[in-house]
């Protein structure tokens, strides 16, 4: 076997393994579901004693926008209380308790539960729009007890008090309410796609912005459909490169998402060698890109594809291909002085 061949062989292998890599990456948490949407009973229901009971996949929901969004921003302060009693610790997603959303990547304010833990995302200045990076409160539903949960949000810090007891508490950016979107609307026990259930009991519901509180488990406040549509959401960004100022986490994420395909347009061309083509790996750059945007987009319903990757990516191949054709980084022997 000449050394061409076997030089060859080391960079199929690894080319091969940057495309695992990427798939790994791209495919991450591999819950693969495909489009569907689905009619199903709304399992909701209302006790004198125990407030609403989610016996089964179900939701309770505002059907306009709350109106006390404005009063909250011009007092930089909102805080929500709730009781409630968990079925289970085999849920997750998070399974929403409490949410203030359009859908499962837009969202103000979130309560949930994953396995035994409490869950609040909120949108603000250092996040994405989904509210992520949230706070996790470990082992809050480690039994089937009540449990008293208080979410106080004022002018520059965040609070979870779970039975009293503060266990979360975070500094938050300037004007984070002012960020909030007016449109959005409350529900209980689900996301309004209808696909992030939650089974238990919430008997206290209430908002309260300075003196005034809104109670949302007194009689016709909240709308209980008798059926209701579960939609796998799912959401792709086309306009690159246009976030949130604030939103700290972007130019990571393109430095990411351009840096990560460099390696992979760096190898064909070497692979291809003496017929290096930059326009070649630029385009095989774009397809694996394209199959793993357009995959999040059909069946990972956590994974928010975009434009902006697809172009990072295609410009990091690029990159690669054009240093590996215009510079020469092998290590080669000098020749060997005779006498």
């Amino acid at each position: 076997m000449d050394s061409l061949t076997k030089k060859r062989r080391v960079y199929l292998f690894l080319i091969l393994l940057c495309l695992l890599v990427y798939l790994l990456a791209g495919f991450y948490p591999f819950q693969f579901k495909a489009i569907s949407t689905k009619q199903l009973n709304n399992g909701v229901i209302s006790t004198s004693d125990q407030g609403l009971h989610f016996q089964s996949p179900g939701i309770a929901y505002t059907e306009e926008a709350p109106p006390w969004l404005p009063h909250a921003i011009a007092t930089s302060g909102i805080e929500l209380s709730l009781e409630v009693r968990t079925n289970g610790q085999d849920q997750g997603g998070p399974a929403r308790i409490f949410t203030y959303s359009l859908n499962t990547s837009n969202r103000n304010l979130t309560v949930g539960q994953e396995g035994s833990d409490l869950i609040v995302r909120m949108r603000h200045g250092f996040t994405s729009l989904n509210g992520t990076p949230g706070y996790r409160i470990k082992e809050v539903f480690t039994d089937s007890e009540w449990h008293q949960i208080d979410v106080r949000v004022t002018s520059s810090l965040l609070e979870v008090h779970v039975d009293g007891e503060t266990l979360a508490a975070a500094p938050l950016p300037d004007q984070h309410l002012e960020r909030w979107d007016h449109s959005y609307r409350l529900a209980l026990g689900n996301e309004l796609t209808g696909d992030r259930p939650w089974l238990g009991y919430i008997r206290k519901a209430v908002v309260r912005i300075g003196a005034k509180s809104f109670d949302y488990l007194v009689s016709d406040v909240l709308y209980v459909p008798e059926t209701f549509t579960v939609v796998k959401h799912r959401a792709i960004k086309l306009v690159p490169f246009i976030r949130d100022s604030h939103y700290r986490a972007s130019f990571m994420d393109w430095e990411i998402n351009l840096l990560m395909f460099v390696p992979l347009g760096w190898l064909l061309v070497m692979f291809r060698r003496p017929r290096p083509s930059v326009f070649l790996a630029t385009i095989l750059s774009a397809s694996v890109s394209t199959t793993i945007e357009i995959t999040q987009l059909l069946f990972l319903a956590d994974r928010f594809p975009s434009t902006e990757d697809l172009i990072l990516n295609t410009l990091g191949g690029a990159m690669g291909a054009w240093l590996a054709e215009n510079f020469d980084f092998s290590v080669q022997r000098r020749p060997t002085k005779t006498s």
